[in-house]
């Protein structure tokens, strides 16, 4: 899952490791991860399918037509 963090957040996977993200960092992260950062306002889901491929920022907006 893409984010970019839009504030420093550390992440705790378990107990005895921390991964800290930087503000401005748009990363491929763990669904967890993606989870926990955005519900702390500290993240923002991206749309984004490859590591070379630009990011945007994923809306709730569904342009497709049924």
């Amino acid at each position: 899952m893409w984010v970019k963090f839009t504030a420093d957040y550390d992440y705790k996977p378990h107990s005895q490791a921390t991964i800290a993200y930087k503000a401005g960092m748009v990363l491929n992260v763990t669904q967890d991860c993606q989870r926990k950062a955005i519900a702390a306002g500290k993240a923002v889901e991206m749309d984004k399918k490859s590591k070379m491929a630009t990011a945007t920022e994923k809306t709730d907006d569904d342009s497709r037509s049924a």
